[in-house]
């Protein structure tokens, strides 16, 4: 869980995909099941023990809840980080002394 909203946040698609999760969530053991049956032919591109795990989390009517809230976790961290780092380039301009070389 933690990994796939690590992944979400690093491509930006945190909104998108809380959309997402919020439409499927009272349909989550139907996809549970959906994703037992397609492993082994999704198996092929992805690692087939990687989706039976995510099959098995997904039949908890707990875990897109808790997912839907560790991307919104992360979404804040990342842009707290980012505003702070925006914070800090400006503040380091303001603070830069002008070149002498240079004329006003």
């Amino acid at each position: 869980m933690e990994e796939a909203a690590d992944a979400v946040v690093k491509r930006r698609l945190a909104v998108p995909a809380m959309m997402f999760l919020e439409t499927v969530s009272p349909m989550n053991t139907v996809t549970a099941s959906m994703l037992h049956m397609i492993t082994p032919i999704w198996g092929l591109a992805l690692p087939a023990e990687r989706l039976k795990q995510v099959a098995t989390m997904l039949e908890r009517r707990d875990t897109i809840p808790e997912l839907i809230r560790v991307i919104d976790e992360r979404e804040e961290r990342r842009r707290r980080e980012e505003r702070d780092e925006k914070r800090a380039r400006k503040d380091a301009r303001r603070h830069r002394k002008p070149d002498p070389r240079s004329r006003p």
